[in-house]
């Protein structure tokens, strides 16, 4: 398995981690976009539930990460592309959750 996706399923796990440790996270994440086409089905099976779990615990990561960093001046600063979501937790933790039984119709 990818080395640095190894590494961001391990930082998923743990959303109470600093927030020095949280931006490292991020900046991970970022870098997996370059490599994304060369994963496996698997691996990119992976990444999705990672991804998942991220945007689920958002709230939690941004408690910490904002204890390092304000994350809107940090998107300014780095200016990530537009498919990069995760530099967006602080939008993602102030959006309406979306009902369960609506997601459950999306996906059927």
């Amino acid at each position: 398995m990818n080395q640095l996706l190894q590494n961001y399923l391990v930082d998923v796990e743990y959303p109470e981690v600093s927030g020095i440790e949280q931006l490292q996270m991020l900046k991970r994440r970022s870098e997996l976009v370059e490599v994304e086409h060369t994963l496996s089905l698997a691996e990119k099976k992976s990444l999705a539930e990672a991804d998942r779990k991220l945007a689920l615990q958002a709230d939690k990561v941004l408690a910490e990460l904002s204890r390092f960093v304000n994350l809107e001046n940090e998107r300014e600063r780095l200016q990530p592309q537009a498919n990069e979501w995760w530099w967006y937790l602080d939008v993602l933790v102030r959006a309406p959750a979306l009902p369960t039984h609506a997601y459950q119709l999306v996906m059927s």
